[in-house]
């Protein structure tokens, strides 16, 4: 027993070792690739304008990429890259953002149209079980006044209010 398990995990690292070899392997060639369209870039800009102008403009370029780059990457959130517990995977996973129910609500119209037009009166109803569903969470059913929007609004109307009378 254990050594099978040993052999299989040998093995996988056989794998792993081979596909990290291969990816080096890429690489160094895209990088030595890189190199030589500079080059070819560099003596060309050299050419036409001298090989002052030709650094600076290299220089310059790559600067501002990296640059670029540099402020992509800050723009991402930081806790990206630390180990979550498992109830926050879970959480995150079973919180939808209101696109994600607009999609499904889509599917879900989708799949009710589609039963309805084959007469399967089963599946016509557990799709509009599962619309209502949708629009439940969307907040469509809610009375008037009780969602965050309409808070907003009616803080903003009576200080309207009061300022002007």
């Amino acid at each position: 027993m254990i050594e099978q398990l040993t052999d299989i995990l040998a093995d996988q690292a056989k794998v792993a070792a081979r596909k990290c070899a291969a990816f080096a392997a890429i690489g160094v060639v895209m990088l030595i690739g890189a190199g030589f369209l500079l080059a070819a870039i560099y003596i060309a800009i050299a050419a036409s304008f001298g090989a002052i102008a030709a650094a600076l403009a290299l220089g310059g370029t790559l600067v501002t990429l990296s640059l670029v780059a540099l402020a992509i990457m800050l723009q991402r959130d930081p806790g990206e890259g630390i180990d979550q517990s498992e109830a926050q995977r879970k959480t995150a996973q079973n919180s939808k953002s209101e696109d994600d129910m607009l999609f499904d609500l889509l599917v879900h119209s989708a799949m009710t149209g589609y039963a309805t037009g084959q007469g399967n009166k089963p599946r016509m109803q557990a799709g509009f079980d599962q619309m209502i569903d949708d629009l439940g969470v969307l907040g469509v059913f809610d009375p008037p006044g009780t969602g965050p929007q309409d808070d907003e609004r009616s803080d903003t109307q009576n200080t309207d209010t009061k300022m002007a009378g």
